[in-house]
């Protein structure tokens, strides 16, 4: 009769099947998402690339904190930025790349996703990282829907047709996102500074980026000045 592996084996083990088995649950959840999707065809197109934004930020924001290393956890992002760029994605589903810009948007959002992990990953329980991620994932699409729905006062000069409506529901739901993040970070308190300067620096990245790569520019801009401020 055996006794009890060795903790040191354990953790061997452990570390061995962790990070592959979330990056094959990633991959499921994706999947399962673009099934989703793709099964609502009497959605529109835009209402598809919404849902699809939001679901795929949600799981990365739920899946980041539980990878151990950031080898494994580029793995997910790296193989949906292939699979995007490569036109594989658009020739499942043409709909989702109805114009250039949601084309491009559709590999530039795991590369954003990818860059945030490369850059921020060693910050305190990953917040800076989780902030930028928590951003793209609902401030983005607000402004965006509010924005085409509401917009009235667009930018002249610069902008790409955005608006001050849809920057101002960037800028509210991204306070609410940051707020989020940091409230469950390793602080005795909430700096405000913290959660207003991020979701300032988020919403001026998505009013002067063009459209598509404000997928890369708003997490790494939330999560730096997040870092920075914390």
């Amino acid at each position: 009769m055996t006794g009890p592996r060795p903790l040191a084996k354990v953790s061997i083990v452990r570390s061995w099947y962790h990070d592959p088995l979330w990056v094959l649950a990633s991959f499921g959840a994706v999947l399962a998402l673009l099934g989703i999707a793709r099964w609502g065809r009497a959605w529109s197109p835009d209402a598809r690339r919404r849902f699809l934004h939001i679901g795929v930020g949600s799981w990365v924001l739920f899946v980041t904190p539980r990878f151990d290393h950031l080898l494994w956890a580029l793995v997910p992002p790296a193989a949906f930025l292939y699979a995007n760029a490569s036109g594989r994605l658009r020739s499942i589903d043409p709909d989702l790349a109805s114009d250039p810009a949601a084309a491009r948007g559709l590999w530039t959002f795991p590369l954003g996703v990818g860059l945030a992990y490369v850059f921020f990953w060693e910050d305190p329980a990953r917040a800076s990282l989780l902030a930028g991620v928590a951003a793209l994932t609902f401030a983005d699409p607000a402004a965006a829907w509010v924005g085409r729905r509401w917009g009235q006062r667009r930018y002249r000069g610069f902008g790409f047709g955005r608006s001050v409506e849809g920057s101002l529901a960037f800028l509210v739901v991204a306070l609410a996102a940051t707020a989020w993040i940091a409230s469950g970070a390793p602080t005795d308190h909430l700096p405000v500074r913290i959660v207003v300067g991020a979701a300032a620096a988020g919403a001026l990245a998505e009013a002067v980026t063009p459209p598509g790569w404000d997928n890369v520019t708003i997490p790494i801009v939330v999560a730096a000045v997040f870092g920075v401020l914390f």
